[in-house]
């Protein structure tokens, strides 16, 4: 069996705003830590220059005045010529090694000393830079307040002897100063705060209209998204709010439609009504009566669903649970086999009659096809879970998802003939959507079918 290392990720904001102040914040701080990088190097670069040449200065004039007296006076002006921050010695060789001077300031100062004793005394010259040992061995570091490296100059005289000068090279180093912690946390303190104010300005139309669109589905009549913000999040916005009207028509158009079929199709059955009731067959008159009650149903039915009252009802603080033990009681008195645990007490921002109304149909369904029904409540955080459940023969899995179109039946047991249209369900649905929830139906395992209505808090 083949074991996959699972590789280890950097846990990432998933917000847009996270994502875009972290993307500013880390390439900003990472962009001044190279210029602090680009800054201390050229800062070296001049301190090494301004003491290389003082220190060639001092050198050239302390080898000058020794070179210009006698040999025999020469220890006595040696000692003379040093000084705290810089040593002087005569020895008869060379105690540098010429190949071993490879350090550019090394061969920067050796071209200024050129420069001041003359091209003679140059072809001489050994310098060498040395860095300071932190355990205290060779150097001079202490010679200057920001000495840390010293310079060793060897030039040869004459008679053959050297003369060495060593001094101090003050040079800033390449370590973080904490100057340059503090500007570097300052830096990312303001472009956090800047960044913060620029992303949330950029990404709260973003966030108005995610919530515009969750709110469409409840409510196609909720009102326009506001036009501002950023040209592309404007755009998007208008666009939005073309949509919503459009559907806004659409949906007005299909109820009015509906509304104009309903009217017109009463007048005519109730002259079929008055007809019916001049058959002198009076089984043939309660077949004719019977046909036009069903008829009827079906245009309140499909009237009700056009004009999805979930929508149109006011939105109000109920208590959940008094509201299904109300229902529950109602149909029980009127012989329905229901029954319903005790609900615990939620109080929720719903529109009552549209969920009395889908809860009734849900409820009468498990009665009236799966000979009984079983009501109980689930509290979770966010959201509320109404179980109702049956001990009919349930429905196929494959056709599970088909039964909240509309005007969609299941042969058998919800064959037309034991009552329905077909569109319970699906103003159930349209009820729960309305509400920003969802309504699911699955085979229980002992049988029968379980009815969950989600409703969030």
């Amino acid at each position: 069996m083949t074991i996959r290392a699972r590789r280890w990720r950097l846990p990432l904001p998933r917000s847009m705003a996270g994502q875009t102040m972290l993307l500013l914040v880390v390439g900003l701080t990472l962009t001044h830590a190279v210029s602090m990088l680009f800054y201390s190097h050229d800062r070296d670069t001049l301190l090494a220059a301004t003491g290389g040449r003082e220190f060639a200065h001092r050198a050239a004039v302390v080898v000058e005045m020794i070179a210009a007296v006698p040999a025999a006076q020469r220890p006595q002006l040696v000692e003379a010529a040093k000084a705290t921050d810089l040593d002087v010695s005569l020895s008869p060789q060379n105690p540098l090694v010429r190949e071993h001077e490879s350090d550019w300031r090394g061969a920067m100062i050796r071209q200024l000393l050129g420069e001041e004793l003359g091209p003679e005394l140059a072809s001489r010259t050994t310098v060498q830079v040395f860095d300071p040992d932190p355990e205290g061995g060779f150097g001079l570091a202490s010679l200057g307040p920001t000495a840390a490296a010293n310079v060793r100059a060897s030039i040869g005289l004459g008679d053959g002897s050297y003369i060495s000068v060593t001094g101090a090279l003050p040079v800033h180093g390449m370590r973080p100063s904490g100057g340059a912690l503090a500007s570097t946390l300052v830096m990312a303190g303001a472009v956090l705060a800047l960044s913060l104010v620029a992303v949330r300005r950029m990404t709260g139309p973003l966030r108005r209209l995610a919530l515009a669109a969750e709110r469409l589905g409840r409510d196609v009549a909720a009102p326009p998204l506001d036009e501002g913000g950023p040209d592309e999040v404007r755009r998007a916005a208008i666009a939005f709010n073309g949509m919503q009207a459009r559907l806004r028509r659409f949906v007005e158009d299909r109820t009015q439609m509906l509304a104009a079929i309903s009217h017109d199709l009463r007048t005519p059955i109730t002259l079929l009504r008055l007809r019916a009731e001049l058959i002198e067959d009076e089984g043939e008159r309660g077949k004719t009566l019977a046909t036009l009650d069903e008829m009827e149903e079906m245009i309140r039915s499909t009237l009700a669903f056009a004009r999805q009252d979930a929508e149109g009802e006011p939105m109000q603080r109920v208590d959940l649970g008094a509201l299904i033990q109300s229902l529950c009681d109602d149909l029980a008195e009127v012989g329905r086999p229901v029954s319903c645990a005790e609900p615990p007490s939620l109080v929720l921002s719903c529109r009552p009659q549209a969920l009395r109304r889908a809860l009734g149909n849900l409820i009468e369904n498990a009665a009236r096809y799966g000979h009984r029904a079983e009501v109980a409540v689930e509290e979770h955080p966010g959201a509320v879970l109404i179980h109702v459940d049956d001990e009919g023969p349930g429905i196929p899995e494959n056709r599970i998802d088909e039964v909240f179109r509309p005007f969609y039946r299941l042969e058998g047991s919800r064959a037309r003939e034991s009552g329905g249209v077909g569109l319970g369900l699906s103003i159930v649905a349209s009820v729960a959507y309305a509400h920003g929830g969802d309504i699911a139906l699955a085979n229980r395992d002992g049988g029968g079918l379980r009815a969950t209505l989600r409703l969030p808090r």
